[in-house]
């Protein structure tokens, strides 16, 4: 059998646990520090026009509503048969139609 890499030295288990961790907290404080408030573009600004079609229109409009209620059927039938794509489905469709209190909610300064 051939082996194409040399025998490299092996890593101790655990061994970036500390690591990890900082950088994590890090990057958490990092972003929790840069956190804004979203405002949708007034009209008449550049890329409300855009912002309307996609979201007024399509994502809190019927076809957004029509389309998380879809999803979420679709999710409870997949669940009793294969639950890996039941459950995250059904997030999926809760957040399409509570979309626009998820998009105010991430903006909230802690």
């Amino acid at each position: 059998m051939l082996k194409f890499f040399p025998a490299l030295p092996r890593l101790r288990p655990g061994s970036f646990r500390i690591a990890d961790a900082l950088g994590t907290f890090l990057l958490a404080f990092t972003l929790a520090s840069a956190a804004h408030a979203f405002q949708a573009p007034a009209a008449g600004d550049l890329g409300y026009d855009i912002y309307d079609i996609v979201v007024n229109q399509g994502v809190k409009g019927p076809l957004g509503f029509v389309g998380g209620v879809a999803a979420f059927l679709f999710g409870v039938s997949r669940l009793f048969s294969n639950i890996m794509i039941g459950i995250p489905t059904i997030v999926a469709a809760v957040c399409l139609i509570r979309a626009d209190s998820i998009l105010q909610t991430f903006g909230l300064i802690v």
